[in-house]
């Protein structure tokens, strides 16, 4: 800055000099006498004078001079601590033209600085600057204050965009120069300063998008930008945050933190976000400013001021305003041309071929692959979602086809750099010019490994972004790739995996060939219809066609055809029979220039020679033959052959001649020869015979020879043929030299697996195509059958009977089934056992005779019996018959047995037939002795248990569950067998079992159906003895004797002789499983219930008795102990006899009250008992005794079977605390001076099934908590009784109006709900012992505010009148509506108290009408024997009579009453009754009597009326009045003044009535009532307590006792 001070010499000329003048020629006049006494005073006061000027008039002067010329010019301005109202300053500048004389310079007030003449602000400028020789320095620091913020704002804006501000100072300022201060000089100067001038220049030095916002905003940008201040100023700014756009689309913002905007360049690090776009236009504009910026395209930005936070936290107006307007052109390019895709896999390529697409062939790629990499900084998540392409490929920088494709999926993953996409078909064009190159490009791609190229072109992508999606276009690049080549197919060699002949015409066999081409590179080919030469040594045999080829990666199966004529060479006729004989060869398949008629590929396909082998047939021309020996073979050499010849070929093949010869081993076997005459045709693809006869070799050395070379062929042992040999020779070989062999198995795989040489020439077609070939083939397969063992001689039956004859028989059990007097079926198990060294079939053609003592028994059916070398034959034999021939023989035989402990029997037949070593052996005899174990009278009868069925005139019937243990080796099953039961010798009753099964030498399962018969005997005893026993764990002994077996005789005397012993058991499970305690009451309350209260209880048993329909049980008693949780003995309870229902398996009973006996021991534990019971939710009892029980057994009497033991574990439902209590209702709140009373309707909730008589019931009440320190009180109920569930009642609690915490309560409940406590003490009831079990009783319940809660009303808001014909007389009319009980207990009216009570005989109850004009009728009244009663929760329609009165009034203003009230009624009703109405009550569970408020107003305090109901007998209601005052004619209707005597009765909503309070408390004695004499009309009172319908306080006499 500068001050412009011209200099204003010439004004003072009192700082001239003076030059001498010319004088007259005289003595100077400082020389005389005269001028020194004149001049020095004159001198003395002149300079004196000049100084006073100097320095008071002259040097003002010339100081605001020099300041008014002087400039000033500020080379720094910094500004900070900018505020809305201030901001400190610091100036540091130069001075010009200031003067020559040194001076300083101060600014001793505010300057004011002025801008576009608007005062900015002012400031205070410290100390003193120093001015020499013209020039001088400033650096002045202070505090500018703004004096007005709008104009500070505009400046603000001005000095930000513009390129000089100019301001102007104003104020004063003091000089001191010379030694002399010149203060006040005026200070007004304009300074030009430099501006922002917008800042331009802004140029981005980094540009980095390093994530995602973690808060969702978008993307985080950091940028690094050069900024060129030109200003003086430097401002601090704090946190300056610029909004960055991009054509008119918000991009997001930056924020540079802590900022200083210095003088000159300076970096600025801005960090920000970039915002979610979700507009197309936005994301497209986004799309668009990214593409430019990866494309290295200069992108002018727009950065626009969008706020500024000096403190980083707050704004202030005036910066923030000039900040929005800044608006800066911020150039957005990338460093250098960015190449994000780094390199390029094309996948899996596709190409395909047709001639016209010859140089378009569609191309398609799956898994390609592009790498890329994101700029430097660049972290934020992307996932690129489409891709498309534009490249060309190059080689040797020549281009050889271009691609362009469309958007195509993608998927992209960050961490590898990778975008994958699939290439969907698209055409790869290639321009003319480049045909030459693609096919070359081909033929190197094909008959190469790897073939590198570029790709140069611009890609395209859509991708997903926090800021939404984006479009990426034309990203640059330049990738080097590869494709791996085909290798000529020949890497592996391809290989023919099948070659089947499919045709034959007369000159040439057409095949078809399976070929598996290898493709060894990722590329995919169609090229249509190929041809190729076979080549077999060099002469081409004829052509392979691949229709339609098309390969793949990988293994390619492709189905191609051949033609050849195999006759027409040398060449072709090996080919042919190295490919019958299966051994195969190598051929070549050449390409041609012709081979495909793509163009583009005809130099790829024209290099391919691929060598490969041609298999042979994989399977042979001859199956197998089958040889058959024929019963003449032996005679006349001749055989059958059956040969099987395949087909391998799909047309029919008919075979012309055959002439075979057939060898084993070098020796002849045989020989055929045959020219079919109906030439035999094998079907294609398909096997077919040929029969002809075989000229045998019957020689029996060469036949042995032959089955023993194959045996020893085949690995087999001949030692036991050969022994087998000389066996038949009469030699005695050893038995171990034949375990496990069989002759004929022998043979049989001796001649398996025969193999034979075959040496043909034959003539054959294969379809139309006639060759004649040689052919031989070794190991033919040939199979005999059985007929091969006609040729093994018949030496075997001697054998046989030799085996038959060294054999045991032994049976281990015969079970006879379904006896008949003359047969019966068996199951025989045994063994037949030392058969010899061979396996054996034992063939009985003869029946087996049993005889016994030298009787034949009977004979039986023997099935075939199959028996194993050197270990016999195990028998398990099923429904053998077996025929009784001699009945009395077998009724002793059977006797024997049963009784006895073994017998024998001999077993004889004939006509045995020994199949062994698979030949078989007739003609052999058997005779066998077997000793076979007895019943021995069956000693092992056991009764399990049983289960009595039912019980009848008849008896006693049961089930008896038994085993019996059968000693014998002979079983059966007796279809009925019959027994007496015998107790002590006693006949009990019949026990039948039917189809006993007797298992031998095991036991088994029946049942006995067993009846103790009523017989007129008595068998009291003896059944009490079998339940006793049953009952207590002791088996009863029983005799079982036999009695019959009915329908087979020997059988009927077996059973007989039968005596049995056995026991019944005991039950095995405890008689009662468990014991539920259905409901149990205890009596606490009687005199002698402390330590033995009264308990009747409801049980179920669970029984384990034998009874299938429930026990009988009539009558159960019990004495049993009470065990508690812990086992310990609570009390002991016997009860008498008590009648008992059974249900099935459970006996229900209530048992008789009986004291339950606490031991003098238990008394500790019976209170915890309590105690427990009272706190459980469930409670486990032990109940330890025994019961005793009366049967009612039918027709066999009663029994009584005592002791039953129990020993069980029975749960309790708990008390639960007895702490689900809910406050119903208010009864009476009395508060005097003494005492505080409140009287409420509780519900306590029994959550258990026990009825406890407990008793008047005093708890101690407190308000917090449940110790002493809370007490205030005693809560009492009378008479508590609780059953399960809800028991309403009344509690009623008092406590001492003096004490503080009673007036805390009675405070509280007017403000607040307030949640009473209540617990148990020494003195809660008259029972010690269990007080001591509640002493842990603790109980809460929530009064309500105001103690009021919404339940039933006291009656119904709709009342009804009816005028009766008699009414005239008496002055009754009749009323009815609905009563209800809002007490929640029985609630029983006896009359009317204001009426039968003196305290209330001057207030009657009344019904009112209020009229709505100036009167109110109350001459209707409530009778004083008016009663009733409701019960708890019910509502009773009622019609009761009321009373007229006449008040006292006159007959006039009756009269004008009665006409005002008639008209009135004239609508049906009126809409503001009401009743003034206080009955005398009593409510059950509570003592004295009550007077609750039914007043209407309390009742239904929001309206405080009901409706009355009137009919057209209404105005009738004026007779009686009439009469009382013998009006007949009608006076003169009078106005309506209040009677001089009378108590005008306010409207129950009148404001003359005080609105209830929530709770009044009344005075213990209600106020005197007014003489009848002064008020011929009651006042109504206010309602002294809380609706709805609580009641009024009685007087201190009729109050519950506490």
């Amino acid at each position: 800055m500068a001050f412009d001070i011209r200099e204003e010499d010439e004004q003072h000329e009192e700082f001239d000099e003076y030059e001498d003048a010319k004088q007259p020629n005289r003595p100077k006049f400082y020389r005389r006498r005269k001028f020194w006494i004149c001049c020095i005073p004159t001198t003395i006061i002149g300079i004196i004078i000049a100084v006073v000027l100097a320095l008071y008039v002259i040097m003002p002067k010339i100081a605001q001079g020099l300041m008014n010329k002087a400039t000033i010019n500020f080379t720094q301005i910094d500004i900070t601590n900018p505020t809305a109202t201030s901001m400190d300053i610091a100036m540091v500048g130069d001075m010009d033209k200031t003067g020559p004389f040194h001076a300083d310079i101060s600014f001793p007030g505010t300057v004011t600085v002025s801008w576009n003449n608007k005062v900015l602000g002012t400031t205070v400028i410290p100390g003193t600057s120093t001015a020499s020789g013209g020039h001088g320095a400033l650096n002045l620091q202070s505090s500018f204050q703004i004096s007005d913020a709008t104009a500070f704002s505009e400046f603000s804006a001005y000095m930000l965009n513009a390129e000089t501000f100019v301001w102007h100072l104003s104020g004063k300022l003091n000089v001191k120069a010379l030694g002399h201060t010149v203060k006040d000089l005026d200070l007004d100067k304009d300074i030009t300063v430099n501006a922002f001038h917008g800042l331009s220049g802004i140029k981005i030095e980094k540009f980095a998008l390093p994530g995602d916002d973690p808060t969702g905003k978008g993307i985080l940008v950091n940028i690094d930008t050069t900024v060129n201040n030109p200003s003086a100023i430097q401002m601090y700014m704090g946190a300056l945050t610029l909004a960055i756009s991009y054509k008119d689309t918000l991009m997001g913002y930056v924020t540079s933190s802590n900022l200083t905007m210095v003088r000159g360049p300076q970096t600025l690090s801005m960090k920000g976000y970039l915002v979610p776009q979700s507009t197309p236009e936005g994301l497209a504009i986004t799309s668009e400013m990214m593409s430019r910026y990866i494309g290295n395209v200069i992108t002018d930005t727009i950065a626009t001021g969008f706020e500024v936070k000096p403190d980083g936290v707050n704004s202030i107006e005036w910066l923030s305003t000039a900040v929005k307007q800044l608006k800066l052109t911020v150039p957005l390019q990338s460093p250098a041309p960015l190449q994000l895709i780094k390199s390029l896999n094309l996948g899996a390529l596709g190409l395909t071929f047709t001639p016209p697409t010859a140089y378009q062939p569609a191309t398609t790629s799956t898994g390609v692959i592009a790498n890329y990499s994101l700029p430097d900084g660049f972290g934020f998540n992307i996932a690129f979602t489409q891709v498309a392409n534009s490249f060309t490929i190059t080689r040797g920088g020549v281009a050889v086809a271009s691609l362009n494709s469309s958007y195509n999926p993608s998927t992209s993953n960050m961490a590898s750099g990778t975008l994958t996409f699939n290439l969907l078909q698209t055409p790869l064009v290639v321009d003319q010019a480049s045909q030459t190159a693609f096919q070359e490009f081909n033929r190197d791609l094909t008959v190469g490994a790897d073939l590198p190229f570029n790709v140069v072109g611009q890609a395209s992508v859509y991708a997903n972004t926090s800021i939404g999606t984006v479009n990426l276009v034309n990203i640059p690049f330049n990738a080097s790739t590869a494709l791996s080549g085909l290798q000529s197919l020949a890497n592996p060699a391809p290989s023919i995996a099948a070659l089947q002949v499919v045709s034959g015409t007369t000159t040439e066999l057409t095949m078809a060939i399976t070929v598996v081409i290898v493709n060894p590179s990722s590329i995919s080919l169609s090229a249509g219809d190929i041809v190729l030469s076979l080549v077999y040594k060099g002469v081409a045999l004829g052509t392979v066609t691949m229709p339609n080829l098309a390969i793949v990666p990988g293994a390619n199966t492709i189905q191609a055809s051949s033609s050849i004529n195999p006759a027409a060479s040398p060449e072709g006729m090996e080919l042919l029979t190295l490919y019958t004989s299966g051994a195969g060869a190598t051929v070549s398949i050449v390409g041609t220039p012709t081979s495909t008629a793509v163009e583009s590929l005809n130099l790829a396909f024209g290099a391919l020679n691929i060598q490969t082998q041609m298999p042979g047939l994989p399977t042979k021309l001859l199956a197998g033959a089958s040889l058959v020996v024929l019963d003449t073979t032996l005679v006349d050499g001749l055989a059958q052959t059956v040969v099987t010849v395949n087909n391998p070929f799909t047309p029919p093949m008919t075979i012309l001649s055959i002439d075979s010869k057939i060898t084993f081993n070098g020796v002849a076997l045989g020989s055929v020869v045959s020219t079919f005459g109906t030439p035999p045709v094998i079907p294609g693809v398909g096997a077919g015979t040929i029969t002809a006869p075989l000229l045998m070799n019957t020689n029996p050395h060469d036949l042995v020879t032959l089955i023993r070379a194959q045996a020893v062929s085949n690995g087999l042992n001949t030692a036991a043929f050969d022994g087998l040999l000389a066996l038949q020779a009469g030699g005695n070989p050893s038995p171990d030299l034949f375990v496990g062999f069989n002759v004929a198995d022998f043979v049989t795989k001796a001649m398996a697996g025969l193999v034979v040489d075959i040496t043909m020439t034959t003539t054959v077609k294969v379809g139309d195509y006639q060759v004649t070939m040689p052919y031989t083939q070794t190991g033919v397969p040939t199979g005999t059958d059985q007929t091969i063992l006609k040729l093994i001689p018949v030496v075997g039956t001697p054998i046989a009977q030799i085996l038959v004859n060294g054999s045991a028989l032994a049976f281990d059990a015969i079970t006879l089934i379904n006896p008949t007097e003359t047969s019966f079926s068996t199951d025989i198990v045994g063994a037949i056992t030392k058969t010899g060294p061979l396996d054996a079939e034992i063939v009985f053609p003869n029946p087996l005779t049993v005889s016994y003592n030298g009787k034949a028994l009977g004979s039986m059916a023997m099935p075939t019996v199959k028996a194993i070398a050197n270990q016999g034959a195990a028998l398990d034999l099923k429904n053998v018959p077996f025929t009784i021939s001699d009945g009395a023989a077998f009724a002793d035989f059977t006797s024997f047995a049963l009784n006895n402990e073994k017998f024998d029997w001999t077993i004889s037949t004939t006509g045995i037939v020994v199949n062994a070593m698979g030949a078989s052996l007739p003609g052999v005899s058997m005779t066998k002795t077997v000793t076979l174990d007895g019943f021995n009278k069956l000693p092992g009868l056991q009764l399990l248990n049983y289960v009595i069925n039912s019980i009848d005139a008849e008896g006693l019937h049961m089930v008896i569950s038994a085993t019996l243990n059968n000693p014998s080796t002979i079983g059966m099953t007796i279809p009925v067998s019959q027994f007496n039961t015998q107790f002590h010798g006693v006949v009990l009753g019949p026990a039948f079992a039917y189809n006993m099964a007797l298992i031998p030498h095991s036991s088994s399962s029946f049942a006995l159906n067993a009846t103790i018969t009523a017989d007129g005997t008595s068998k009291k005893p003896y059944l009490e003895g079998i339940f006793h026993n049953a009952l207590t764990g002791v088996a009863t002994p029983l005799e079982a004797k036999g009695v019959a077996a009915p329908g087979v005789s020997w059988l009927d005397t077996a059973i007989k002789s039968l005596l049995l012993n056995t026991a019944l058991p005991p039950l095995q499970e405890p008689p009662i499983s468990s014991v539920a305690i259905n409901s149990m009451e205890m009596d606490f309350a009687c005199d002698t219930c402390v330590w033995a209260p009264t308990a009747i209880s409801s049980i179920t048993a669970d029984t384990k008795l034998p009874f299938a329909n429930g026990a009988p049980i009539e009558q159960l008693a019990q004495n049993i102990q009470i065990l508690d949780n812990k086992g310990r003995v609570v009390g002991t309870l016997k009860t008498d006899y008590s009648d008992a229902v059974p249900s099935g398996s459970k006996v229900s009973t209530i048992t008789k009250a009986a004291p339950l006996v606490i031991a003098d021991g238990s008394h500790d534990i019976y209170t915890e008992f309590i105690s427990d019971l009272n706190q459980a939710t469930k409670y486990e009892v032990g109940l330890r005794g025994s019961a005793d029980s009366v049967l009612n057994l039918g027709a066999l009497g009663k029994i009584n079977v005592n002791g039953i033991p129990i020993d069980v574990k029975a749960t309790l439902d708990g008390l639960q605390g007895l702490n689900n209590i809910k406050f119903l209702s208010l009864i009476n709140f009395f508060s005097g001076d003494q005492v505080l009373e409140v009287s409420s309707s509780v519900n306590i909730y029994n959550p258990s099934q026990l009825t406890l008589n407990i008793g008047d019931l005093h708890l101690v009440a407190g308000e917090e908590g449940f110790t002493e320190n809370e007490r205030f009180g005693v809560a009492f109920v009378k008479g508590l009784r609780l059953v399960p569930g809800d028991n309403v009642l009344v509690n009623v609690v008092t406590a001492p109006s003096t004490d503080p915490k009673t007036a805390k309560f009675a405070a509280d409940i007017n403000t607040r709900a307030v949640t009473l406590n209540m617990w148990a003490d020494d003195k809660s009831t008259s029972n010690p012992a269990l007080n001591a079990g509640l002493a842990s009783l603790r109980q809460s319940v929530l009064l309500p505010l105001f103690l009021i809660t919404d339940g039933p009303k006291a009656y119904a808001n709709e009342w009804s009148l009816k005028v009766l014909n008699s009414t005239v007389n008496d002055g009754l009319v009749e009323v009815s509506t609905v009563l209800g009980n809002p007490y929640f207990v029985d609630m029983t009216v006896v009359g009317d108290a204001k009426i039968s009570e003196s305290i209330f005989a001057s207030d009657p109850s009344f019904l009112g009408i209020s009229t709505g004009t100036d009167f109110e009728f109350t001459q209707l009244m409530f009778l004083p024997d008016f009663s009733f009663t409701v019960k708890a929760g019910q509502s009773l329609p009622i019609t009761f009579k009321m009373q007229l009165r006449t008040n006292s009034l006159s007959a006039s203003l009756i009269v004008a009453r009665m006409n005002a009230l008639i008209n009135l009624g004239a609508s049906g009703s009126f809409s503001k009754a009401y009743v003034n109405w206080t009955p005398k009550a009593t409510l059950a569970t509570m003592s004295g009597f009550l007077y609750p408020d039914f007043v209407t107003a309390s009742v239904y305090p929001d309206t405080g009326f009901m409706t009355l109901k009137v009919g057209s007998d209404f105005p009738m209601i004026k007779d009686w009045f009439y009469k009382q005052f013998n009006i007949t004619t009608t006076p003169a209707v009078l106005p309506l003044p209040p009677s001089p005597t009378e108590t005008v009765l306010p409207s129950p909503t009148s404001t003359s009535l005080p609105p209830s309070p929530p709770i009044v408390v009344p005075s213990p004695t209600p106020s005197p009532s007014p003489s009848p004499s002064t008020s011929s009309s009651p006042v109504v009172s206010p309602s002294p307590v809380v609706s709805p319908s609580p009641t009024v306080s009685p007087p201190p006499e009729a109050a519950p006792a506490a």
